[in-house]
């Protein structure tokens, strides 16, 4: 009786001593993950000063006045060698419309010539007069392209300058908060790493495996749900949860769940 006795004592014990191994990994985890929001928080604020959301604002403007940028460019220069290409074009045009012009006196003035040839080439001479004028109004439609494209390129390019030196001005501004509260963030770092310490080294791989997915890998459970996702669990995962060794993930977002002891 006394042996039986014993052994049912010194299990209850061990139970009790593995129960609370548990909870104190977890309590070790779970302080490891409060020093952590600490830090994001400082980090959020540093990243949400007035400054910094105008200076990420410039940032986007700037990116977006030099892709207009380089887009006109490339459109004036696209211009430039169509108009070189329309300007010869019309050139010979001209130059062709002179010849069959002069020939075209040549041929009144010539008693041996027929009606045929004439009407012919009068033909030729009006549908080169056409070919001209219509290369001239190209040309005239490529000049105000290029010259509109000219302008919005000016106009973005100064923009894109004042944008520039209000950037540079902003992120001198932005450095010197940030170098303010570096003394914060490194404590909140030495912290973190005297935490580190605390934590058993597989939960503390898995925690880290699980903050790739959510940003606060471990949720309390708050009137047996998940306080993450809000998941009611059962009263098995609740057991398991009080006398495991390791760590136990919510079945429906994956965070790690933490029993509060009150």
């Amino acid at each position: 009786m006394y042996n039986i006795s014993y052994r049912v004592w010194t299990g209850v014990r061990l139970c009790a001593f593995e129960e609370g191994n548990a909870v104190r990994k977890m309590e070790a985890l779970w302080a490891y993950q409060e020093a952590e929001v600490a830090k994001n928080t400082v980090e959020t604020e540093i990243r949400s000063t007035p400054a910094r959301l105008l200076l990420n604002k410039l940032h986007k403007q700037l990116k977006n006045q030099q892709a207009v940028i380089a887009k006109l460019s490339e459109d004036i220069e696209s211009y430039e060698q169509q108009m070189t290409k329309l300007t010869d074009r019309v050139s010979k045009l001209e130059e062709r419309l002179q010849v069959e012009s002069a020939e075209l006196d040549t041929i009144k003035q010539d008693d041996e010539s027929t009606a045929e040839e004439m009407t012919e080439l009068k033909g030729d001479i009006e549908r080169l007069n056409r070919e001209v004028s219509q290369g001239v109004r190209e040309v005239r439609t490529l000049l105000n392209e290029i010259e509109k494209a000219s302008d919005e390129y000016q106009t973005t390019a100064r923009a894109a300058s004042k944008a520039k030196k209000e950037y540079d001005t902003l992120r001198v501004q932005c450095e010197e908060e940030r170098v303010a509260r570096q003394g914060e963030l490194d404590r909140h770092d030495q912290n973190l790493e005297t935490l580190s310490k605390t934590v058993d080294p597989a939960l503390l791989e898995r925690y880290q495996q699980v903050k790739l997915h959510h940003v606060v890998p471990i949720a309390k459970i708050v009137n047996s749900k998940c306080g993450g996702c809000n998941m009611s669990l059962p009263m098995v995962m609740l057991k398991k949860i009080a006398t495991t060794d390791g760590i136990v993930e919510c079945e429906n977002c994956g965070r790690i769940l933490y029993q509060v002891n009150d």
